[in-house]
């Protein structure tokens, strides 16, 4: 194996932390070959990357995992969309497939990017949470129930696949230059919706980090949980110092069904359950990876920082993301005008209710 080098697959390799990490094993001598799994090709070529357009729901998966040394599983769809059935299929049974299909084919190693999210937010959470602490993801986040489904798939895996050595990593918000997501949205909009009451607080781990972090699982022995976040945390004004955001506070008894009516109308990231963790704790100790010699290149500010400039240069409306250079100019047409009125009427609506 040493003088060929690992082979490595990777699901999810043309999405946003998996074609990242293509490239960087495509890099690296000690990898011999790296195939990719996902829907779409990225484009990148590489004499070593072979792609392979197969859904991960895909039982043929098994026949294309022979031989391979480890397994990098990170297709997941991240943002909660309204179709839940098919986001549950490909989060959950997709996940239960690629376990399975690496069972099968022999694959020593499997690497699984689960979330922090799957911990849950709840006012009665310790201080920090650790990799012993219960998994109580809050089922009305669509996201984070997928989180915490998959959690539970993977213990039965390692039950009926001892000899399969799994590394699961739980990291907080991955935030950096290329950030694309749910949580970085919430950040772009016109105004952050803080429920009245209650002090936001939130971890960042860069994505180099993370990077850095599924290399060395694939390199070296983990077994076991691993939280993935930088030392302490950022609280909401500081957060919103960096990216020039002001925030507007709801009470919490009308901020659940505000929310939940502004994801039916299209004009929010996520369910109402979402709102669970920007009120409640969910804060991970980090002592059980650094005690393995990992150490973070980037703290929570860091990270956040580090895509302050994309988010702070547009401003968003529901699904439309619009430059603050047009705003100035005038730009704010058509369906923006109709999102924002939108919103805002809905907001009205519930606060006055509450």
């Amino acid at each position: 194996m040493a003088s060929k080098g690992l082979t490595v697959a990777v699901t999810g390799a043309s999405g946003y932390l998996g074609g990242r990490l293509v490239e960087e094993l495509c890099s690296n001598q000690d990898v011999g070959r790296v195939l990719g799994f996902d829907t779409r090709a990225s484009g990148f070529s590489h004499p070593s990357y072979v792609f392979d357009p197969l859904d991960v729901r895909d039982e043929a998966l098994a026949a294309r995992l022979e031989g391979i040394d480890v397994v990098v599983h990170l297709a997941f769809i991240m943002d909660p969309i309204h179709d839940e059935k098919t986001m549950h299929d490909v989060n959950v049974n997709g996940s239960q497939n690629v376990f399975r299909c690496a069972g099968k084919a022999g694959v020593p190693k499997i690497v699984y990017t689960s979330s922090a999210v799957a911990y849950g937010a709840h006012p009665n959470n310790p201080a920090m949470l650790t990799e012993d602490s219960p998994l109580r993801a809050n089922l009305d986040f669509s996201y984070a129930a997928h989180k915490l489904e998959v959690e539970y798939v993977a213990r039965e895996f390692a039950d009926e696949f001892p000899n399969v050595q799994m590394t699961i990593f739980r990291p907080a918000i991955v935030f950096g230059p290329g950030v694309d997501n749910a949580w970085s949205h919430l950040f772009e909009t016109p105004f952050f919706l803080a429920i009245k009451g209650y002090d936001t607080k939130l971890q960042f781990v860069h994505e180099d980090d993370v990077l850095a972090a599924l290399g060395r699982a694939v390199f070296e022995d983990l077994p076991g949980p691993y939280n993935l976040a930088p030392d302490g945390w950022l609280e909401l004004p500081e957060m919103l110092s960096i990216v020039g955001r002001k925030r507007l506070d709801i009470p919490e008894n009308v901020a659940f069904p505000a929310m939940e009516r502004l994801w039916d109308m299209g004009l929010s990231e996520g369910p109402a359950g979402m709102v669970h963790y920007g009120m409640h704790p969910w804060l991970v100790d980090n002592s059980k990876l650094k005690a393995t010699g990992f150490a973070f290149r980037y703290g929570n500010r860091e990270a956040f920082a580090a895509s302050a400039d994309k988010l702070r240069s547009v401003v968003r409306i529901g699904s439309k993301r619009l430059q603050r250079s047009d705003l100035r100019r005038g730009g704010l047409t058509g369906l923006g005008v109709v999102g924002a009125l939108l919103a805002a009427r809905t907001l009205r609506r519930s606060l006055s209710r509450g």
